[in-house]
């Protein structure tokens, strides 16, 4: 804004426009810009222009009275007015994964983190003799055994 404030927003945006020759100083860049006006229902301060011309500037200076713009580091340039009935945005809630994609592992609650392996993950599996692997013993689970038999210990 006019204050130096970062304010992030998704205005309806305007592209530069361009009326030939033979049919411009007939009014019809202002009818064609004001229907766009009224089928949005957007007031010209409104809007963000996608890097005007010095063209589309005056246009809009003399036909909607906006002179006072605002430069934005995004090339986009807004007017005075553009943030005055500014109110705290609306919190989206995070979309919810579709029906029909799998939850992804690292979303479930339960957990498999304690499978015995045959091997630790890396780095611990990068030395043979690392004391590291000896204390990930106690860790595992048992090895499932056929109902009725021991429990095998871990090795």
């Amino acid at each position: 804004d006019r204050d130096g404030s970062h304010v992030e927003v998704e205005p309806l945006c305007v592209l530069d426009f361009y009326i030939h020759e033979s049919q411009q100083r007939r009014g019809l860049g202002r009818e064609l810009f004001w229907e766009m006006l009224q089928k949005e229902r957007v007031q010209p301060e409104k809007l963000a222009v996608d890097r005007p011309s010095e063209k589309l500037l005056g246009f809009l200076r003399k036909h909607f009275g906006l002179c006072d713009l605002i430069p934005q580091v995004n090339n986009f340039v807004i007017f005075e007015g553009f943030f005055s009935t500014r109110t705290t945005p609306v919190r989206r809630p995070f979309p919810r994964p579709r029906p029909e994609e799998p939850i992804k592992p690292y979303s479930l609650t339960e957990r498999d983190f304690l499978r015995e392996e045959s091997e630790p993950p890396w780095p611990f599996n990068l030395s043979r003799g690392s004391p590291v692997r000896g204390s990930l013993r106690p860790f595992l689970l048992r090895r499932e055994t056929p109902a009725g038999t021991p429990p095998e210990p871990p090795p």
